[in-house]
C-alpha cells in the first residue's frame, strides 16, 4: 500500500509533468496576444504588456472561420461516423465470422498501414477528377472512409466479448446482422470512443487532403485557411500573432472532444491487447 509521503511526492511529480506539457499551450495563447513584431522578435517574453485581442478578430476575418468551420465539421464528422460504421462491421466479421482466408485478408488489411496516404494522392485525384468530384464534400470524405487501424481496434475489442452472449442470440434465431446491431455495437462503447477520437482529430487536423482536393474559398477547411495566414498579397511579413490566434481557436473543438471521451479511450486501448 502506498504511504502518504509517497502519494504526496507522486502528486508533486504529476503536477510538474502536467505543467511541462501544458506550457506550450500557455505560451501559444500568450503569444497570440502579442503584437506581431513582438511575437517574431521576442519569443521568450511570456506575458505581453498589452493584450492584443484584435488578433483574434483579424484571424477570424481573414480565414473566414464560420464557413471553414462548417466545412471542417462536415468532413471530420462524416468521415468519423463512416469509419465507425465500416470498421465496426469489418471488425465484427474478422472477429466472429469464419470464412476462407479470413486471417490472411486481415493481415493484408493491416499491411496497408505501411503505405503512406500521400502515395495514393495522384491516383485518387485522377479518379475524383474523372467523377467530377473535385472541390466537393465527396472529395473530402470518401478517400478516408476506410481505415485498417480502426478495423483492428474493433476486431480486438469484439474478441474480448464472451461467446456465450452471441450463442444465446444464435439459439434464439438471430443472424449475424442482428447480433451486430443488438449486441456487439451497443457493447463496443470504448472502441467507438477510441475510433471517434483518433479519426476526428486526424480529420480535423488534416491539411494535405483538403489542400489538394479543393480549389475554391467556399470549400476550404480551417487548416487550409490557417495556411493562408502567412501567404497572399496582403502578407508582407510572417504574421505569427495571427497564426497563433487562429491555431488557438482551431484546437478548442478537438480538445473538448478528447476531454469528453478520454475515459472510454483509455478503456479501449487497455482492452485491445487482451486477445490476439
Amino acid at each position: 500500500m502506498m504511504t502518504k509521503g509517497r502519494a504526496i511526492w507522486l502528486y508533486v511529480v504529476l503536477i510538474i509533468l502536467a505543467m511541462i506539457f501544458l506550457f506550450p499551450f500557455f505560451w501559444m495563447v500568450a503569444s497570440s496576444l502579442k503584437t506581431n513584431m513582438a511575437a517574431i522578435t521576442e519569443p521568450t517574453q511570456i506575458i505581453p504588456p498589452v493584450a492584443q485581442w484584435h488578433n483574434y478578430a483579424d484571424a477570424w476575418r481573414i480565414i473566414n472561420v464560420p464557413r471553414e468551420t462548417l466545412n471542417t465539421l462536415i468532413m471530420a464528422g462524416a468521415v468519423t461516423l463512416g469509419q465507425i460504421l465500416i470498421s465496426a462491421l469489418a471488425g465484427y466479421a474478422f472477429a466472429r465470422i469464419r470464412f476462407i482466408g479470413r486471417d490472411v485478408i486481415f493481415v493484408l488489411f493491416l499491411a496497408t498501414l505501411i503505405v503512406p496516404f500521400q502515395v495514393l494522392f495522384v491516383p485518387i485525384y485522377i479518379m475524383l477528377s474523372k467523377l467530377h468530384w473535385i472541390n466537393t464534400y465527396l472529395a473530402l470524405i470518401l478517400p478516408t472512409l476506410a481505415n485498417p487501424f480502426a478495423i483492428f481496434i474493433f476486431r480486438q475489442f469484439f474478441l474480448t466479448i464472451p461467446y456465450e452472449l452471441e450463442e444465446a442470440m444464435l439459439i434464439d434465431g438471430a443472424g449475424h446482422l442482428r447480433i451486430f446491431w443488438s449486441l456487439m455495437l451497443p457493447l463496443s462503447g470504448p472502441a467507438v470512443a477510441t475510433v471517434f477520437i483518433l479519426t476526428f482529430l486526424a480529420e480535423w487536423n488534416s491539411l494535405l487532403k483538403p489542400l489538394v482536393f479543393t480549389t475554391s474559398d467556399n470549400m476550404y477547411t480551417l487548416q487550409v485557411g490557417l495556411s493562408f495566414l502567412n501567404r497572399g498579397a496582403f502578407v508582407t511579413q510572417p504574421m505569427v500573432a495571427w497564426l497563433l490566434a487562429g491555431v488557438t481557436m482551431v484546437i478548442i473543438p478537438p480538445v473538448i472532444v478528447f476531454l469528453l471521451l478520454q475515459r472510454r479511450f483509455v478503456e479501449s486501448i487497455a482492452a485491445t491487447g487482451l486477445k490476439g
